[in-house]
């Protein structure tokens, strides 16, 4: 039998206090690192979220890779974030997973090439996926330019356009249900 008295006065004080410290402390601290924190969340959910959306030819998958990978370069914005997200998910019956390169050329066998800020003057993440079919994403406020889906702040949401004349000619085609979703298409 469960005893239902509430616990002693001066325990529940405690508690109330405890929590009331813990969540004043959280609070001061998500306010300002929750807005970006959110949008990252939201982009490394978009990059695995693309993947479906995206025929790649035959060729993508000829090489002895098992995985879907998903490459990230220049200065990662995501940290842990996108390997949460990946974590146990599949893509064409393979297993996603990410690879960094702290460099400028990114890892062999990449799907997707998520390209971010470079101090380097010499940066250009895409070259090394030029011809390939490799799907280019980067951030169009803080990352390079030349990514077939870049995401942009709309109305204080995350959005993206997309570069479908650029993904064709590196063998990509990308659903008519993903490009209706973007805010802007080039088709040339």
């Amino acid at each position: 039998m469960h005893d239902l008295r509430p616990p002693p006065r001066k325990g529940r004080r405690r508690r109330r206090w405890a929590a009331l410290s813990f969540l004043s402390l959280f609070v001061g601290t998500a306010s300002a690192t929750a807005p970006a924190t959110l949008e990252r969340a939201v982009q490394a959910n978009f990059l695995f979220k693309f993947a479906p959306f995206v025929e790649w030819p035959p060729e993508a998958f000829a090489t002895s890779e098992r995985a879907f990978v998903i490459c990230v370069v220049g200065d990662d914005p995501f940290g842990a974030l996108l390997n949460d997200v990946v974590r146990g998910q599949k893509m064409a019956n393979r297993p996603v997973v990410v690879r960094r390169a702290v460099g400028d050329p990114a890892p062999p066998g990449c799907h997707i090439l998520f390209a971010g800020p470079s101090a380097d003057a010499g940066y250009a993440p895409f070259t090394a996926a030029e011809g390939k079919p490799v799907l280019t994403v980067a951030d169009k406020g803080a990352g390079p330019a030349g990514a077939m889906i870049e995401f942009v702040r709309q109305n204080g949401r995350v959005r993206f356009q997309i570069d479908d004349g650029a993904a064709r000619a590196h063998g990509l085609r990308i659903s008519s249900k993903l490009l209706g979703l973007a805010i802007a298409v080039d088709r040339k």
